[in-house]
């Protein structure tokens, strides 16, 4: 009798453990950068603190390189539920909520990551979060603290030290229509080319400079044929997470939690691991490459960027009502 009781409480817990087992739910997340990318350092946190949450009852599994599928493919798969998670630059949704984040990119409306955390966590960005969720994408993380860049800056193979200095300068850039006026409105003459041909368009003189993240300068070795430098500013970049609203639909209350503080988490060390890889970037640049920043006074550059703030509110591509929104927000605590 004894005997049999013991195998009947074996098998109970057996059955306890296989369906404790068969609880646990795998997450999956799509990046495009590879494997010991910041993204990465960043995903690999967020993993192991969703995961060290036990009761949760949630494991992570984490895609490189764009596997399952590019940023629009990503977001087209959010919405129907086909993709769990996501990680990429904030201008990958723009598609979905044109004004609200379109506004992000324009040079010098918002003037840090102070000001664009204030804009995102503001009534202001409320409408482009409900464009969002009406499509079925979810932010979860709710601080946008991942700085993505983590600043902006111009390398040239000349010396830019003021305004007046970009004036006909040739520059490289991406197939924006905002950023090219906003560019030629400073002065400089841009031509659209390719990312890979920038490297070989500086060395031949195609161009002169081109505005990218910091943290790009080292691994495109744009430094090499361009070797000066000034930090821009003239937009703050972020790296948010998103979950499909469906597969946040099927979750309780204990694993959204646990979602939410890890994806914010992850964005806090994804900022410091990007500032601390761009201190040992410049300092092997100034080393390998002779590489000369300089400290440009960007007030000029705001100022004179006003007028095509105008204009783009007169044409209606920016609200007067949102530009004001977010101007109060510029100095707010």
């Amino acid at each position: 009798m004894r005997r049999a009781i013991m195998a009947l409480v074996a098998g109970v817990l057996t059955l306890a453990a296989a369906g404790e087992a068969s609880a646990q739910r795998t997450l999956r997340v799509n990046e495009s950068l590879g494997p010991g990318s910041v993204e990465d350092v960043a995903l690999q946190e967020f993993k192991r603190l969703v995961e060290a949450n036990a009761a949760a009852g949630l494991q992570i599994r984490i895609f490189h390189n764009d596997a399952l599928g590019n940023p629009q493919t990503s977001l087209e798969n959010l919405m129907t539920g086909t993709l769990d998670l996501y990680s990429g630059a904030m201008e990958y949704y723009q598609p979905v909520a044109p004004i609200e984040i379109g506004l992000m990119s324009v040079p010098y409306v918002l003037r840090d990551h102070a000001h664009m955390r204030r804009y995102l966590t503001s009534d202001a960005f409320d409408a482009a979060r409900q464009r969002l969720l009406a499509r079925g994408i979810r932010f979860v993380s709710t601080e946008f603290n991942a700085d993505r860049g983590p600043y902006r800056v111009l390398v040239s193979t000349k010396a830019v030290t003021q305004l007046s200095d970009l004036q006909g300068l040739r520059i490289r850039m991406f197939p924006n229509e905002i950023a090219v006026r906003a560019w030629r409105h400073l002065g400089t003459v841009p031509t659209i080319l390719p990312h890979t041909e920038t490297y070989l368009a500086l060395r031949q003189g195609v161009v002169q400079g081109a505005p990218y993240p910091m943290a790009a300068i080292r691994p495109t070795r744009f430094a090499e044929v361009a070797p000066f430098l000034f930090r821009t500013d003239e937009f703050p970049q972020t790296w948010p997470m998103t979950i499909s609203d469906r597969v946040w639909g099927q979750l309780n209350a204990a694993q959204r939690e646990t979602i939410v503080a890890a994806a914010n988490a992850a964005g806090k060390l994804y900022a410091r691991e990007t500032m601390q890889r761009i201190d040992g970037d410049i300092e092997a640049m100034r080393r390998e490459n002779n590489l000369k920043i300089a400290d440009v006074d960007l007030g000029p550059l705001r100022k004179h960027m006003e007028a095509f703030h105008q204009e783009l509110i007169r044409e209606g591509a920016m609200p007067q009502a949102l530009y004001d929104a977010v101007a109060r927000l510029a100095e707010a605590k």
